[in-house]
């Protein structure tokens, strides 16, 4: 795999990184002598609501504590969430705890199978002549000497070097001018190329991803980005929020 090396690296892409219940006494036991040899009977035409309140009733808080917990994971600091969709992409924000919620444009990525291979993250950026820089993780096992391929419809395969390796995968990031922003725009797919380690040169995997709804996501972004102050949450959880009329 011959890969012409890009003329625009970036320098600096930013990684975003993450009760007790009281119990009432126990009432005195009646004596014996005046309990009842048994207790009445549910009517059998009791409704159906009553039945489910009752099992509400005696449910414990282990049972409820499940939930809870996947709501609280949910809207921890540091939990990703999806703001909107865009076609294809996905604009998705990270719980910041305070403050305005960092967003990007996310894509993953998969073989000819639908088998998750990669992710693909993207932001618009201001830096010289760098319209838009992306962040691709790999699998650990892939060849970082052969590098990432990044093509747009048939173009030229462009080639970036891999950053470093984490436990989630090995980073790489890309750098792209205004032109290439514009092909993006224009396109209809693009293509993810990587070498698995000790995989054949000519035979490399080629992750197709579509374009549709890039224009969308990436303009949205931009003007999310533009916006000052916290701007957080999707626009259903603001609808939820909201009080009812």
């Amino acid at each position: 795999m011959s890969l012409k090396p890009s003329h625009v690296l970036l320098t600096a892409l930013a990684l975003v990184a993450g009760p007790a219940f009281a119990q009432d006494a126990a009432p005195a036991e009646t004596p014996a002598a005046e309990q009842p040899a048994e207790a009445p009977a549910a009517p059998a035409d009791a409704p159906a609501a009553a039945t489910d309140e009752a099992a509400a009733a005696t449910a414990t808080p282990e049972e409820a504590a499940p939930a809870d917990a996947a709501t609280a994971d949910a809207e921890r600091p540091g939990s990703y969430y999806p703001k909107s969709e865009h076609g294809d992409w996905t604009i998705r924000c990270i719980r910041a705890g305070e403050g305005k919620d960092p967003c990007e444009m996310y894509k993953l990525l998969t073989d000819e199978d639908d088998n998750a291979v990669a992710e693909l993250t993207l932001i618009p950026l201001s830096n010289g002549n760098v319209a838009a820089g992306a962040t691709v993780v790999a699998p650990l096992e892939t060849d970082l000497i052969e590098g990432l391929g990044f093509q747009v419809n048939g173009g030229e395969m462009r080639g970036y070097p891999f950053s470093f390796c984490a436990p989630v995968g090995c980073v790489s990031r890309l750098g792209f001018t205004e032109a290439e922003l514009n092909g993006l725009k224009r396109g209809r797919e693009a293509t993810v190329q990587l070498l698995p380690f000790g995989g054949d040169p000519n035979k490399p995997v080629r992750l197709v991803m579509s374009l549709t709804g890039f224009t969308a996501a990436f303009d949205e972004l931009t003007a999310y980005a533009a916006k000052p102050g916290a701007d957080n949450g999707s626009e259903a959880d603001a609808e939820e929020a909201a009080p009812a009329e």
